[in-house]
């Protein structure tokens, strides 16, 4: 077969790449089962399951997240270099993904495909998982489940540089992925810090003072439909101006408060609420109670989205206020059968404590701050993963 060369490669390699096929290059197998019953925090023996393998870990894994104390005489065991392939899942591009084990020793659980061979597992990981994973996706079958078998995995094609290209790319991208993982790392610190911090300023535990460095008055108590009204403006989408953004719950990510892509209107759809800057959006479906935003531009929005003002309290403290350890446990009492959703009802009339204006103003800019040291850290990861998403075009053929 006729080779190819990719686009940017390292000065000291060249000629073609050789076109093969997974079946060419090793076997291909199964891993076998580890039930969830199976896993046992203080086990002896690590392992992988297929479900970790597109939800918990990248293209290397080296140390697991969960362990086992079956025999391992009765499991598939890693000896090193593995390339595993989750052999079922809800998506075709949720299992499109591959990963290496660099450990041996290593349990591997049922529905994995693994892959054993010569060539760099690292590169193959990545490989499959980048430039091919469309063409991996295209290859499941299967509709509520879908799955990716042997015979189906060993066809797909790929272009083979030799072994020692094939690390100095691994070893290159691995660089890159481990930036990438001190930055997710850097993220998760920041927002458990916040987390902390609105902990302990809603119970109390931390108080702000004045600028004389007095005490505030202690917080008095409301019930929430006193502190905040829900918005009741609504709109026809014909009569909206054209290009109004109109964000959904798939516009807004889980617990950051960043709006995604929000869409345009049009002239389709039914009855939506109307948003003006600085009001507070909040999910109300049960799945989505970590969906809220605070935008800044006008807008509209879905009517699973509660559009908040503050009527005790600002609007920079109520976006706040809806993101505590309160407030989301009592939305999700809920009244909803088919969708379970937050009952106003029951939000309305729930007591809250609430701070004088001037603390209210302290604790919006402290947490303010927070989510800002987290947006400058989310945004580096972004441009991380676009640049890391570009080499892999490049890089491979």
């Amino acid at each position: 077969m006729s080779g190819t060369v990719p686009q940017l490669r390292f000065s000291e390699f060249g000629g073609e790449w050789n076109v093969q096929t997974l079946g060419d290059i090793g076997r291909l197998s199964k891993g076998k089962g580890i039930s969830k019953a199976d896993i046992i925090g203080d086990g002896l023996t690590p392992c992988v399951r297929y479900g970790e393998l597109y939800t918990t870990y990248g293209n290397i894994i080296d140390q697991t997240v969960s362990f086992t104390n079956v025999p391992p005489a009765t499991l598939r065991m890693s000896t090193g270099g593995e390339v595993i392939i989750p052999a079922s899942g809800e998506t075709s591009e949720d299992i499109a993904t591959a990963a290496v084990v660099v450990r041996a020793g290593v349990a591997l659980g049922g529905d994995l495909n693994i892959l054993t061979t010569e060539q760099n597992g690292h590169f193959i990981a990545l490989y499959v998982s980048g430039r091919k994973r469309m063409a991996l996706a295209a290859l499941a079958q299967g509709n509520s489940v879908v799955h990716l078998y042997p015979a189906q995995i060993s066809s797909l094609v790929i272009a083979l540089p030799t072994i020692p290209e094939q690390q100095k790319i691994a070893d290159f991208l691995g660089t890159v992925d481990a930036k990438l993982d001190a930055l997710r790392r850097k993220k998760s610190g920041l927002e458990a810090f916040k987390s902390g911090l609105m902990q302990r300023l809603f119970s109390q535990e931390l108080r702000f003072t004045r600028e004389d460095g007095t005490d505030f008055p202690d917080w008095d108590q409301a019930s929430f439909g006193e502190i905040a009204e829900r918005s009741s403006d609504k709109f026809d989408p014909r009569d909206v101006h054209e290009g109004m953004p109109v964000i959904d719950l798939e516009n807004i990510e889980s617990g950051t408060g960043r709006i995604i892509n929000a869409g345009l209107s049009d002239e389709s759809g039914s009855l939506k609420s109307l948003f003006r800057p600085g009001e507070v959006l909040f999910g109300k479906l049960r799945p989505y109670l970590r969906k809220y935003a605070q935008p800044d531009f006008d807008g509209c929005c879905s009517s699973e989205i509660w559009v908040l003002r503050g009527k005790r309290v600002s609007n920079d403290f109520l976006f706040y206020l809806i993101q505590s350890g309160r407030f989301m446990e009592l939305a999700t009492i809920s009244s909803g059968s088919k969708m379970p959703r937050a009952d106003w009802s029951i939000m309305s009339s729930a007591e809250f404590e609430i701070p004088h204006p001037d603390e209210q103003r302290k604790i919006a800019a402290a947490l303010s701050a927070m989510d800002a040291k987290i947006a400058v850290v989310a945004n580096q990861i972004t441009h991380m993963e676009t640049f890391k998403k570009g080499l892999l075009q490049q890089m491979f053929v």
